[in-house]
């Protein structure tokens, strides 16, 4: 249950920071934007950190490895 919660959360931080590029074209004062923009930045970054204790070094891992990690070009020498 703790994997599955913690997944969702990760999941949840990432749909939060694609939601602020939208803000700016909402029709609300720049204190509202500003204040949304920053609860949204905050959120995802907890929701991130939460998840990823909750889902375990394991999924964060695996996770890690198979989105962030450049994979190496087959005509790199290296």
């Amino acid at each position: 249950m703790k994997k599955k919660t913690g997944i969702i959360l990760i999941v949840l931080s990432f749909v939060l920071w694609i939601c602020i590029p939208i803000i700016p074209f909402l029709s609300l004062s720049a204190a509202a934007k500003t204040g949304i923009v920053s609860a949204l930045f905050i959120g995802g970054e907890v929701f991130f950190w939460l998840g990823a204790l909750l889902a375990g070094k394991d999924i964060v891992k695996k996770f890690i490895q198979k989105y962030w990690r450049k994979k190496a070009k087959e005509d790199d020498p290296s």
